[in-house]
């Protein structure tokens, strides 16, 4: 019986290479067009917008060649998605634009890989190192409340900016619902969220971007 391949992970930023990250943008063509049939301007076989710059940080999680989960992580003091393009769901708190604070998005996994759930616990831990590396407070993003119910049944606290709304509608014609959230890194979720991280200390791990953001502050 063939012993299943290790997952492995990469995070680069946008001052590499695009051949870096255009395994990424076809994983987000596949798993957001495709399956879940988000109305996202793309091409025939990538997805990318206007926030895939070359401070943006991408995080993705191999299994062999294969590319199984990822997600995207910008400075709030920055342009980011929610601020930028979907402020009006933020109605009860105001939308943070602070170094120490990241948006998380185009968070996914691959859907018909086994063991979705332990592939999803593993890539919140990826999440979750990337921002105790950064020294992030919280991390916000807009999500649907399955993500929220999720987070709930491993122990994480959320804190909502405003309840959910439509916020566009699917190529299918479904509804779309999101709400926009916040993590905190500390309090009563730094224990909850160490235990996601050390999901992540047998897998290797390249930080690319981090090599990156320091020689790029030095030059």
């Amino acid at each position: 019986m063939e012993r299943e391949q290790p997952l492995r992970a990469l995070i680069c930023s946008g001052y590499d290479e695009f051949s870096c990250l255009e395994a990424y943008y076809r994983f987000r063509k596949l798993v957001f067009v495709d399956h879940e049939g988000w109305n996202l301007k793309h091409s025939t076989t990538l997805e990318f917008d206007q926030f895939d710059v070359a401070s943006t940080a991408f995080a993705m999680i191999f299994r062999g060649k294969d590319l199984v989960a990822g997600f995207r992580a910008i400075r709030t003091d920055q342009p980011y998605l929610v601020r930028d393009v979907f402020p009006k769901l933020a109605t009860l708190r105001r939308l943070p634009s602070r170094r120490d604070a990241y948006e998380i998005s185009r968070f996914g996994t691959i859907p018909w890989i086994e063991d979705r759930m332990g592939l999803a616990r593993v890539t919140y831990g990826l999440m979750f190192a990337f921002a105790r590396s950064r020294g992030a407070v919280c991390l916000v993003a807009l999500a649907d409340r399955t993500y929220e119910r999720y987070l709930r049944t491993q122990g994480i606290r959320t804190l909502r900016y405003g309840p959910p709304q439509v916020i566009g509608v699917s190529t299918g014609g479904r509804p779309i619902e999101g709400l926009v959230g916040e993590i905190p890194m500390n309090g009563d979720n730094f224990d909850r969220i160490s235990t996601l991280i050390n999901l992540t200390h047998s897998m290797e791990i390249d930080d690319a971007s981090c090599l990156r953001r320091h020689s790029a502050l030095s030059a």
